[in-house]
């Protein structure tokens, strides 16, 4: 375990040390992430750009998800999701995430 995401980023971006100059972008994401990412871009000497998705929740237990979606729309759905939730239900979701994004 890690003291603080500042730590978990130091740790991260020095085990990324191949990468160190290499011209490479570290991707973040919200809540948690940036602070991570941003450590690990500043040791590698990189770019730090921020990916806004949402977990796609499912309705009886928001903290697992059958999928995402990103920022600019883009979705990718577990293989197999119709099976626990109907369509409708699935566009439903969709719909209320990208309002979140």
């Amino acid at each position: 375990m890690f003291e603080d995401r500042q730590e978990a980023g130091k740790n991260l971006g020095r085990a990324l040390h191949k990468y160190k100059d290499k011209n490479v972008i570290v991707l973040a994401i919200p809540k948690g992430g940036v602070e991570v990412g941003y450590q690990v871009a500043k040791y590698l000497n990189a770019e730090l750009s921020i990916i806004v998705a949402r977990k796609l929740p499912f309705p009886d237990n928001p903290e697992a998800g059958f999928g995402a979606v990103a920022e600019d729309g883009s979705t990718f759905i577990f293989k197999g999701a119709e099976r626990w939730l109907p369509q409708g239900a699935i566009e439903d979701i969709i719909r209320e995430q990208k309002r979140e994004i």
